[in-house]
């Protein structure tokens, strides 16, 4: 792993001195033009800057394709394995479309995509995480496009011990875009609604939608709400909670992809490392916060 690590470093250290090297060359070739304009040597300068160009995008494809895919396998293994005894990942893989769509929890547009995904057990929790991203463009009719981001963060799923026929999802204020599935046009076995807990501080900061109340206020223990407003207060970022197909859903939107590589900085990737770290942490926090009522979860 060391061996792997110190390549990577000096894959990274590679890049940089190329991107510098790009642009030294591409600044003698913009003063050989400006200070030869209308003489041979113009020409000679438009090459360099061509040439430098061509240089940067086939070095860059190359070298930053083969950094991306070392940084993947190598940094978050490092880190990884720091925190769950047995895992795997897969850079290129996440959650299908179809299967978060089909949840229902989540609203959807034009653009999805889903990637990083590292699946294992905590504390004895199975899990599965992903990024995600759901967003929507559209076009104006003078063409003028935009595009609505939904969702932007880590997607976790884990597997509860309790059975539920109905759909609960705890909302956090301010987290914008869940698929509350109340519409006229819903059908009435899938449609939810919304309930108020016993708890006046959870339902300031929750709103929960649900099908059934009573397999509601049976799920939504005392020990749980404390837990999730526990939660809502260690993570920075807004969430759901769903119990949905006899799985828990926990949506964090981070608003960006989490475990990407970016290249050393300081002749080190401590930076990264502690990214990454954070990123994990989401995880373990969710998870040892909701153990708190362990008898949602398997022993």
């Amino acid at each position: 792993m060391d061996n792997q690590f110190d390549e990577l470093l000096e894959l990274g250290k590679r890049i940089r001195r190329r991107d510098l090297l790009g642009v030294l060359v591409l600044l003698a070739g913009i003063v050989v033009t400006v200070f030869f304009y209308g003489t041979p040597f113009f020409v000679i300068g438009l090459g360099i800057m061509a040439a430098s160009i061509i240089m940067m995008i086939v070095t860059s494809v190359t070298l930053n394709k083969r950094f991306r895919k070392m940084y993947k396998s190598t940094m978050i293994d490092r880190v990884a394995r720091e925190y769950f005894e047995q895992y795997t990942y897969n850079a290129e893989k996440g959650f299908s479309r179809d299967y978060l769509r089909g949840l229902g929890i989540m609203m959807f547009g034009s653009d999805y995509r889903s990637e990083d995904m590292l699946a294992g057990s905590y504390h004895g929790v199975p899990f599965t995480r992903a990024d995600v991203y759901i967003a929507d463009t559209s076009t104006d009719s003078e063409g003028n496009s935009s595009t609505t981001v939904y969702f932007r963060g880590q997607w976790l799923e884990l597997i509860p011990n309790k059975q539920f026929a109905s759909d609960l999802q705890i909302i956090q204020k301010g987290f914008g875009f869940s698929n509350k599935r109340k519409g006229f046009f819903t059908k009435k076995a899938d449609r939810r609604h919304e309930m108020e807990t016993e708890d006046s501080e959870f339902n300031k900061r929750f709103t929960c939608m649900c099908q059934d109340e009573a397999e509601a206020f049976y799920l939504l223990t005392p020990a749980l709400m404390q837990a999730i407003m526990r939660l809502s207060e260690v993570l920075p970022y807004k969430m759901m909670i769903a119990f949905v197909g006899n799985t828990l859903q926990v949506l964090i939107d981070t608003h960006r992809d989490s475990m990407e590589p970016t290249l050393p900085k300081g002749g080190n990737f401590d930076r990264q490392i502690a990214d990454i770290h954070q990123d994990m942490r989401v995880i373990t926090e969710v998870i040892t916060g909701l153990l708190q009522d362990r008898n949602i979860f398997r022993a």
